[in-house]
C-alpha cells in the first residue's frame, strides 16, 4: 500500500482496490439471515464480510464475539472472513467493530476492513464514499471512494520500538 504524511499524526493510505464484491450475499447463523456483503482487497484477496448490526454499541460484548467467531469460519467465506460489524450513526457517518480472522477476537481498528464497509456500502447507497466517517474503538477514520480506489485517513502513533539482534550464520 502506498501512504503519505498529511500532518504530524495524520496519514493517508491508498488500500488495495477491490478484487470481489458480492453486495447481496446473506449467510444463516443458529437459524438468523444476515444479510452481508462480501468484499476481497487486493489479490491474493484480504477477505471481508460486511454485516449491519442495528444498534451495534448497544449490544452485549458475549454476543458479539459468538456472533463474530461463527460469522469468521462459515463455510460460505472459503478462506474464512474478517467480520466487520457496522451501524449507520448519521449520513455518511459509521459505526464500526471488526473481528478479525487469525487475532480471533475484536481489534481496535482494521484500515482494510473499514475501507471494505465503505466500498460495500457505497454501491449500495448506503453512504457517499466521500469523507465518509467511520468510527471505530481505536479512534475516527476517513474513507474517499474516487472509482475503484480506496483512500483511507487516520491518526497514526508510534507503539513500540525494538531492536532484532543478528542470528549468528
Amino acid at each position: 500500500v502506498t501512504g503519505r504524511r498529511i500532518t504530524r499524526r495524520q496519514y493517508k493510505i491508498e488500500l488495495n482496490r477491490p478484487t470481489t464484491l458480492r453486495l447481496d450475499y446473506p449467510v444463516e447463523v443458529d437459524g438468523k439471515t444476515y444479510p452481508c456483503s462480501y468484499v476481497e482487497l487486493g489479490d491474493p484477496g484480504l477477505p471481508h464480510a460486511v454485516v449491519p448490526i442495528p444498534g451495534l454499541r448497544g449490544r452485549p460484548e458475549a454476543e458479539l464475539f459468538a456472533l463474530g467467531r461463527k460469522l469468521r469460519a462459515h463455510p460460505a467465506f472459503p478462506k474464512g472472513a474478517n467480520v466487520n460489524f457496522y451501524e449507520r450513526i448519521g449520513d455518511d457517518h459509521l459505526y464500526e467493530r471488526t473481528f478479525e480472522r487469525g487475532v480471533e477476537d475484536f481489534t481496535l481498528a482494521c484500515g482494510t476492513g473499514t475501507g471494505a464497509t465503505v466500498a460495500a456500502l457505497a454501491r449500495l447507497g448506503l453512504v457517499s464514499g466521500s469523507g465518509t466517517q467511520v468510527q471505530t474503538d481505536g479512534g475516527m477514520l476517513s474513507v474517499d471512494l474516487d472509482g475503484e480506489d480506496i483512500d483511507l485517513t487516520g491518526p497514526a502513533e508510534l507503539t513500540f520500538t525494538g531492536d532484532l539482534p543478528e542470528l549468528p550464520a
